[in-house]
């Protein structure tokens, strides 16, 4: 009976070492509080680790209140429980909360997650608009600036592109795209041009068409520009326009039309007036064959 027991003892010991070395640093929080007990012993700071930099959400202190760390940021997951670390704590400005997951099996309970107490969107110093709070201090933390809360609500700002329409190339008959994104409030009027021209496309012109959205984000509007049969009369410059009473803002990007006759011409053979713009063939990786540039 005594050598069942010592052997069991020493399968016991054997299993928690081999777990101790599969599971991260940061999740043996559990093998830990095996090991130590529910004591936390006189503080020592002076045998802390060394206090990380570049937290996004900010310091907090162990469950002993004693050696500080990074705190989790929105999104990760956490402790509901504050006597025992696993995931880790949430950082400032933050709280643990168990949400519903629909990702899971029904009556399953999906692991908590770090949630900004602070609801609703906020203006920056930056003249940005951030989702809360505690993004803007994320930002603050990765941009290594001080940034803070002006107002609350989306900053009131004049358009500000995201993204730009790209430059392109492509054989007459293909179709393009175009695309742009910007981010203002109040949100702006959308339009595209071509250069030298003083009429709004689409205008009344059936192979070109234009579309607006609202998003990805919050306070953006994302547009398309859409030409069906290309001709090589469409090559140019094509501008987005977004305007609100706060100011304009404008993108541009350069079409390229080749004659589709150059790809039944031998190499070196052909005629410059192939080309719409007098620019070299493009090799065919630089072809937008219909594919979305946004």
């Amino acid at each position: 009976m005594f050598r069942f027991a010592v052997w069991w003892m020493g399968v016991w010991v054997g299993v928690c070492v081999c777990l101790s070395w599969a599971v991260p640093p940061q999740h043996r929080g559990w093998l830990r509080l095996w090991e130590e007990g529910e004591s936390c012993g006189e503080c020592d700071r002076s045998r802390c680790p060394v206090v990380p930099s570049g937290c996004p959400a900010g310091l907090v202190r162990d469950r002993c209140g004693c050696c500080e760390h990074c705190g989790n940021a929105e999104g990760q997951w956490c402790d509901l429980d504050r006597s025992q670390e696993f995931y880790g704590r949430c950082g400032d400005g933050l709280r643990c909360q168990r949400r519903p997951s629909r990702a899971r099996g029904l009556g399953a309970e999906p692991e908590p997650r770090c949630v900004c107490k602070s609801r609703g969107v906020v203006c920056g110093s930056d003249g940005w608009t951030y989702p809360n709070l505690c993004q803007l201090r994320e930002a603050s933390s990765k941009l290594e600036t001080m940034l803070y809360q002006t107002a609350p609500g989306p900053c009131s700002a004049a358009p500000r592109i995201i993204r730009d329409p790209k430059n392109s190339k492509n054989y007459t008959g293909h179709d393009i795209v175009f695309g742009c994104e910007v981010m203002a409030y109040p949100l702006p009027n959308v339009g595209w041009k071509k250069k030298d021209s003083d009429h709004f496309l689409p205008g009344d012109d059936p192979h070109i068409s234009v579309q607006v959205r609202g998003g990805p984000q919050r306070y953006t509007v994302s547009t398309w520009l859409q030409i069906h049969g290309l001709r090589q009369s469409d090559a140019g410059i094509y501008i987005c326009i977004f305007h609100n009473a706060l100011g304009e803002k404008s993108a541009s990007a350069h079409l390229s039309v080749i004659s589709n006759e150059i790809r039944n011409i031998p190499n070196g053979l052909y005629d410059s007036d192939l080309f719409s713009d007098g620019s070299e063939e493009p090799h065919e990786e630089e072809l937008d064959l219909g594919s979305l540039t946004v």
